[in-house]
């Protein structure tokens, strides 16, 4: 009886396994064929050639061995691969992102916030508490984070507000991310520049912003973006500054600007009268944190993102391949 039994699934497997002709009576072509052409799943392949999902991984392993599939990573995402880790190297970066040019089909602040919101659903700890700056990135990634549900997480800002437009509002990025990721939001109910030093030491007296700052101190990661100090840039175009406020800075050998901080070219602040008036966390309290994510990028950002590594501000980078090569070519 079980040699009947086993005799009669003997041939419906052979039924079963029979392909088409233009497989040339090979079910191990047929399966490669309905896998990675007709993208069909492990599971509906076994469903067509009437066999175990098993089999199909086994025909699938045969197919690789006998050569009839070869995988290969495209060219173009090895190559940011290879910068990447020069990059890591270079700037003793824990990890860097680079997303390969896609002709300038989308921009680049789009591309770099979209690759930088995964990367941040990534790294995330249930605990953390995430600082937040500012900038047309920052808001990018805001926009297009994925939802996860993260109660445990803080999001917090870390500069204070500017009557600028709403596209670079720091309340509106932190807020955004808070809602995507579902955690506690504390927003920094302050303007980022006040009218003379007074005014700024009277409210880093108040009581609620004295505990504000020690949560806004204690983040386990910040993210920001970059900005040069051109006329084009986003400290400028935010309504944030004004290129009178910025000449001192200029002047001074700063390239670039970070939450509202200037830096030359090889990291080190540069201080003048704004930095009497700011509120919000200074570089060397950004740089006390464990974990720094800056995602930048952008041919006018180069100069202004090389100093911005240089002076060790972020440990995580997320930027384009153009930037990439041009920050490899400067150093």
């Amino acid at each position: 009886m079980t040699r009947r039994l086993e005799k009669s699934q003997s041939r419906v497997q052979r039924s079963a396994l029979s392909p088409p002709p233009e497989f040339v009576g090979d079910p191990i072509v047929w399966a490669a064929w309905l896998y990675y052409e007709e993208r069909m799943t492990q599971e509906e392949v076994a469903d067509r050639l009437g066999v175990s999902r098993a089999s199909v991984v086994n025909f699938l392993q045969e197919a690789r061995d006998r050569g009839i599939v070869t995988i290969a990573v495209a060219s173009e995402h090895l190559q940011s691969v290879r910068v990447s880790r020069e990059l890591c190297k270079r700037f003793g970066l824990k990890s860097c992102v680079v997303i390969p040019d896609d002709g300038g089909r989308l921009p680049d602040y789009e591309r770099i916030g979209r690759a930088g919101g995964r990367l941040l659903t990534e790294i995330l700890e249930p605990s953390d508490i995430l600082g937040v700056s500012w900038g047309r990135t920052v808001l990018a990634l805001s926009a297009s984070l994925p939802a996860v549900h993260l109660p445990g997480v803080s999001v917090v800002q870390i500069a204070g507000s500017a009557i600028g437009t709403a596209e670079f509002s720091p309340e509106l990025c932190t807020t955004n991310i808070a809602n995507r990721l579902g955690a506690r939001c504390v927003n920094l109910y302050a303007p980022g520049i006040v009218s003379r030093p007074e005014v700024k030491k009277l409210f880093m007296q108040e009581p609620t912003l004295v505990e504000q700052f020690k949560l806004i101190r204690s983040c386990s990661k910040v993210l920001f973006g970059v900005a040069g100090v051109g006329r084009a840039s986003t400290a400028l175009r935010s309504g944030y500054m004004t290129p009178e406020k910025i000449r001192p800075y200029v002047q001074g050998g700063a390239v670039g600007v970070m939450s509202g901080r200037f830096f030359d070219r090889d990291g080190k602040p540069v201080l003048g009268p704004l930095d009497e008036q700011m509120i919000g966390l200074t570089l060397r309290e950004i740089a006390r944190s464990p974990e720094r994510i800056c995602i930048a990028g952008g041919p006018d950002k180069v100069e202004a993102i090389g100093g911005m590594l240089a002076g060790g501000y972020a440990t995580i980078l997320v930027t384009d391949e153009t930037t990439a090569q041009a920050l490899m070519t400067r150093h």
